[in-house]
């Protein structure tokens, strides 16, 4: 009984008013987002009319930040808010179509962001509202290992002009830093910390991509250890400073090996060589 007055009364709400604007209306087809959201280039907007079917229009924000409406010609969208869209074409609509016009915008599609390089799943992704650099990542699958999370850059263009920020995530992740905003139409580049290379008596000697907190006896690990011929305590690593100056940091991996004496595995920095000498005797 209880549920057959229920479907009366939303037959009559629904016989003298029709159908509730919000009711499930494009439930799937539109975001829900805070009228406070700022328009951008690229965003696919939703625009109607109540009561006016004919004056519902779906278009992109184009380039120049404007958006083509029923009458209206091309409008400013990018950089106003949903409200202050909604206002803007309520009072363009007053002026010469329509007495007291109801508006209403919503945003279909976001417009995309690109995530290239040392993320697990580069691509495009749709902006979408409050979106951080570390909220971002993670769409993409967050970072690869070989990831140089100290200097991921954010390439954004304002008006003719293009900058570039570039952005210490690892502080973020830390909670030493504060999380940046990503705005629509950003390129978030992740580039690779690196590449070390590793010569002489190893099974797999080659380049190695550089993680965080590498160290030569991991390396040596990776290329499936040294010969039987390797001299290890003559391990050494080749680095260039600053100023170009070589320098050789000798690492005794025969002892470090055993874990025995008092020497320290080594910190890899990108571009070090690792040099594992043959044994004459």
């Amino acid at each position: 009984m209880k549920n057959l007055l229920l479907s009366l009364l939303v037959s009559f709400v629904i016989a003298i008013f029709g159908m509730p604007y919000c009711s499930g209306y494009a439930e799937k087809a539109v975001k829900e987002v805070s009228r406070d959201y700022v328009i951008a280039p690229n965003d696919l907007l939703e625009i109607s009319v109540y009561g006016e079917p004919d004056l519902s229009v779906t278009a992109r924000v184009g380039q120049d930040g404007t958006v083509n409406y029923a009458f209206l010609g091309n409008i400013k969208a990018a950089g106003l808010t949903i409200k202050q869209l909604e206002d803007s074409v309520n009072q363009l609509l007053e002026q010469d179509y329509l007495i007291m016009p109801q508006v209403s915008v919503f945003i279909k599609e976001f417009a995309k962001i690109s995530i290239i390089g040392e993320v697990r799943s580069p691509g495009s992704y749709e902006s979408q509202a409050e979106l951080t650099l570390t909220k971002a990542i993670a769409l993409a699958g967050g970072f690869t290992g070989s990831a140089n999370t100290e200097k991921v850059k954010i390439v954004r263009t304002n008006g003719d002009k293009k900058e570039t920020l570039e952005v210490d995530v690892s502080r973020i992740l830390n909670k030493a830093g504060e999380d940046i905003p990503v705005q629509a139409n950003d390129t978030i580049i992740v580039e690779e910390y690196g590449r070390v290379f590793l010569m002489g008596q190893v099974l797999k000697p080659g380049a190695y991509s550089l993680t965080q907190g590498l160290t030569v006896m991991r390396v040596i690990s990776l290329a499936g250890g040294f010969t039987p011929t390797a001299a290890s305590n003559g391990t050494r690593v080749m680095r260039v400073d600053e100023n170009g100056k070589k320098n050789n940091i000798p690492v005794p991996a025969g002892d470090l090996l055993k874990g025995s004496g008092s020497s320290k595995d080594i910190l890899l920095e990108p571009g070090d060589t690792i040099v594992v000498p043959e044994s004459f005797f």
